[in-house]
């Protein structure tokens, strides 16, 4: 009998679990330590920004140009580069362009941060909700988003919402604590 362990070899998944690998006891091996195995693999957290909703709410921005806009996305991203090197999370940030004529979504990797803009005629709460649902693999996914209806819609297991209020001060107080380390030091 093959045993798959997620495609990771059979040597390293007993290093990562500290055992002794046997080849005739496999599946025993697996079924002994699948629950630290688990605990091992699933220890990130994923972070889904719906990012026009905290631009607008963090910002406090109602009206803007395109220019002040894709700065403002670029800050977010800033932003959220940073707080993945803080946490050791992954994040998506998720942009709306269902006024756009692009029939696809549009997929992108920058400092990496996964950034995906909705297709024609989709929201970003949709893409929200197909990735809060389909995203497997981590400990936790928070999504970040002060819409009512999302917060309503995305609670499952091991799914919790942020509001971009709660989130931006998890950055501001983040960026404060390592203030007073680095004056401390």
């Amino acid at each position: 009998m093959r045993s798959n362990y997620s495609q990771i070899q059979r040597e390293e998944l007993c290093n990562l679990i500290d055992c002794d690998w046997n080849p005739g006891y496999d599946i025993i091996i697996y079924i002994r330590y699948r629950s630290k195995l688990r605990e091992k693999i699933d220890t990130k957290d994923l972070v889904i920004v719906d990012g026009h909703n905290f631009i607008f709410n963090f910002f406090k921005a109602d009206k803007l140009s395109s220019e002040n806009l894709m700065y403002l996305r670029g800050k977010l991203i800033a932003d959220l580069t940073w707080y993945k090197n803080q946490k050791n999370c992954d994040i998506i940030v998720v942009f709306d362009a269902r006024n756009s004529d692009n029939p696809s979504r549009g997929i992108q990797i920058v400092d990496d941060i996964k950034v995906i803009y909705s297709r024609k005629n989709e929201t970003a709460d949709d893409v929200i909700e197909e990735l809060a649902g389909k995203e497997t693999g981590y400990r936790r996914i928070f999504v970040v988003t002060s819409d009512y209806m999302q917060q309503k819609v995305i609670f499952r297991k091991n799914i919790y919402r942020k509001s971009s209020r709660e989130f931006s001060l998890e950055i501001k107080d983040l960026k404060n604590k390592i203030r007073e380390k680095i004056d401390r030091s």
